[in-house]
């Protein structure tokens, strides 16, 4: 099974976008996201480099970052949909720098420049070869002890939507996204299923490091 092809889930995120900021003003109160970008900022404590989400939505989750933990520390964007690229430049300002692109390309960063990768609920939109890919990306952009955190929804098969869309798109397990990590290089990996509420899939997430020399 393969999910839907990347421009129609960019044309999906375009017109869902404005409603999906909406949402994200209230979700991004969750005490799980609290718990996971505060572990992340301890973690990167002496790390110099940028943090970078690499589906950046509305930019709720770096804007958290920021003003929650770490008023300093470089950040940057990505995301497919330019619509989600105008709200979270919108939203961010001149604290981050937001541009279109492909989680799985980040050619603008250099090699082993990056504090951290964020990349929340947006796996799913990728075939397991270009999650594979992606995590070997993020590998190559982040520095020695630098931290990954990916969310995604946890399973195996097609996400159903109901009636919302017609976009096909993959959950994985716990189990696939250690092994991927593992083999892009990544150490101390972490994976935690949580249940979302009133949500009939359950959320993954992972955490990991590139190891210091």
């Amino acid at each position: 099974m393969q999910p839907s092809p990347a421009d129609e889930v960019r044309k999906m995120y375009d017109e869902t976008a404005d409603s999906y900021a909406q949402m994200m003003d209230a979700e991004i109160g969750l005490p799980v996201y609290a718990d996971v970008l505060g572990r992340l900022q301890r973690r990167i404590a002496s790390i110099d480099g940028p943090v970078i989400d690499t589906a950046c939505g509305s930019g709720h989750m770096l804007a958290m970052y920021r003003e929650s933990y770490d008023l300093r520390r470089p950040l940057a964007g990505v995301d497919l949909s330019s619509r989600m690229v105008t709200i979270a430049g919108e939203k961010l300002g001149s604290n981050a720098q937001v541009v279109l692109g492909d989680m799985r390309d980040l050619d603008s960063f250099e090699n082993e420049s990056c504090a951290a990768i964020m990349n929340f609920f947006a796996l799913h939109h990728l075939d397991a070869e270009g999650a594979k890919e992606a995590f070997g990306e993020w590998y190559r952009v982040l520095a020695p002890g630098g931290q990954l955190v990916v969310a995604t929804w946890e399973g195996s098969g097609r996400i159903d939507y109901g009636d919302e869309t017609e976009i096909v798109a993959l959950m994985y397990s716990s189990a696939e996204l250690a092994s991927w990590a593992k083999s892009a290089g990544f150490d101390g990996t972490r994976c935690r299923v949580a249940p979302v509420a009133d949500f009939p899939m359950d959320a993954v997430y992972l955490e990991a490091g590139k190891l210091a020399p």
